[in-house]
């Protein structure tokens, strides 16, 4: 007698229909009576394990490329914050020039409008050269 691949109970002859699970005979693969697998589940285990082993590499190699990604964006974070700290220095320090011009500004003598640049020579409003230096002064 043969035995119902589902559930074990033995078969009577000529049974298509197994009388206690209702599994078709024959429909799964069978094992053999010494417990050795039939080719088909073999195979079918095969299959399963190849499938199974190319889901794995995918997922792997996608979760690799994520990281990369990650490590990417993470380092160009790093490197906006740097140049970011550098800018605000560079504010704070110009800010701090800017003070202290203004300072020495209300500090130094209102320069004299008509006077030559170079020699301090008192100019008038039509000269174009200084008449002591030659400097060109309009």
């Amino acid at each position: 007698m043969t035995k119902c691949v589902k559930c074990g109970s033995e078969l009577r002859e000529g049974s298509v229909f197994c009388t206690y699970c209702g599994a078709k005979a024959g429909s799964m693969p069978e094992a053999g009576k010494a417990g050795v697998q039939t080719e088909e589940a073999v195979a079918c285990k095969d299959g399963l394990e190849g499938l199974f082993s190319g889901i794995r590499a995918y997922v792997k190699n996608e979760t690799d490329k994520q990281q990369k990604e990650l490590a990417e964006k993470e380092a160009r974070i790093h490197t906006l914050e740097q140049e970011r700290k550098e800018q605000e220095a560079l504010i704070a320090r110009l800010r701090e020039e800017l003070k202290n011009r203004a300072d020495k500004d209300t500090d130094a003598p209102a320069p004299v409008k008509n006077e030559c640049p170079k020699c301090g020579n008192a100019l008038s409003e039509d000269m174009v050269f200084c008449n002591q230096c030659g400097t060109k002064v309009r």
